[in-house]
């Protein structure tokens, strides 16, 4: 089997163009509805900034941040390959976590992480947070795996990495904006609409998110150096999580500062405003010219994960392709693995015939 990337057709992103600035917003959200105010919000900006106007303040991180949190808590517990994770008599769960998304219900900081701890102790790990905080090895995660007292969904999906096998995988860089130097670079790039599919940042990919943020855990750091780069990554996301649902803010340190907002004017009409969300570094460039809307460019983490050439998941496919007779066929393996990757955004493995002019990378 032979497996070729193709990048994510974002011909969306021209209907916000052409418009004015209401119409546009309007148009964003129904757009995007996962984490459908984290776009918004530096949408908002970014067209101020576009104006020259400064960052408004104050800003709502506390509502971002908890969309951003509950969408990759629920994301945890969609079933993959149309199979059902949670059985019939765990729909309680479901139920808590529908009220954990509601305003009405949980409209306070402190009432949303009670909320948030519960359902990540209860359902996603199985035990406290401060019991998986404290796993540091390699040998740990795969204790976590055999406890059988554990109900976890997750740990039940994560039982499907375990022959994974693929060996050593080097760690793409980080993207990080708290370089002004960097910002200059991904804007000016950002001005070119094809690379949102091509992503990269001086010929390199870049890693963006819970793996970039949390790598030096000792049980990711362990992992990964183990060969195991898709447990270490699930691990990653599990590990960011139990810090925030403690209610610190500084979660995983000071890269993990989820949902702080920064905007900056370019010049000439034209906003960028940068944040980050659990999936990792989201980006918009928005363009004005007498009234409407003249660019759009949205850079979500989904365009880093994904991309063709270089990307974290094309990366991880080489690797794997160069071990496909470990004793797993390599597209069960990889079917069940893209919920790993990017847990949002819908991935289709399809199988078919070789044709001309197909735009792709072969991984």
């Amino acid at each position: 089997m032979r497996l070729t990337l193709f990048p994510r057709d974002l011909s969306h992103q021209r209907l916000l163009e052409g418009v004015e600035e209401g119409e546009a917003l309007r148009r964003l959200r129904s757009l995007f509805h996962l984490c459908g105010k984290a776009q918004e919000r530096l949408a908002f900006q970014a067209l101020r900034a576009a104006r020259g106007k400064p960052l408004e303040e104050p800003f709502q991180e506390g509502e971002i941040l908890r969309e951003s949190l509950f969408e990759s808590l629920r994301s945890l517990l969609l079933p993959i390959n149309g199979e059902a994770i949670l059985p019939f008599t765990e729909k309680e769960a479901w139920r808590h976590l529908r009220d954990l998304g509601r305003k009405d219900r949980h409209s306070t900081e402190s009432s949303f992480f009670t909320g948030f701890r519960t359902l990540l102790e209860g359902v996603v790990l199985g035990e406290s947070v401060f019991r998986f905080l404290a796993r540091g090895t390699a040998g740990d995660w795969d204790d976590w795996l055999r406890d059988r007292r554990m109900l976890s969904p997750v740990v039940r999906k994560a039982a499907l990495l375990a022959p994974e096998g693929e060996g050593a995988i080097p760690f793409l860089p980080e993207l990080s904006l708290q370089d002004a130097g960097c910002l200059e670079q991904l804007a000016r790039a950002m001005d070119d609409r094809e690379f949102l599919s091509w992503p990269h940042l001086e010929g390199e990919g870049r890693e963006t998110g819970p793996l970039a943020r949390e790598r030096e855990h000792p049980m990711v750091w362990d992992l990964w150096m183990s060969g195991r780069s898709l447990s270490a990554r699930l691990a990653a996301r599990l590990v960011e999580l139990a810090r925030w649902s403690k209610g610190e803010k500084d979660g995983g340190g000071d890269k993990a500062r989820l949902a702080e907002i920064r905007s900056r004017s370019q010049g000439d009409g034209v906003g960028i405003a940068w944040g980050e969300t659990s999936r990792g570094l989201l980006v918009h460039r928005w363009t004005l010219r007498e009234g409407r809307v003249r660019g759009v460019r949205i850079l979500a983490p989904t365009e880093w994960t994904f991309s063709p050439e270089g990307g974290a998941f094309a990366s991880w496919c080489s690797a794997l392709s160069r071990k496909r007779s470990s004793g797993r066929g390599l597209r069960a393996l990889v079917a069940d693995s893209l919920w790993v990757f990017d847990p949002c955004a819908p991935v289709v493995v399809r199988e078919r015939a070789l044709t001309g002019g197909m735009d792709g990378r072969d991984a």
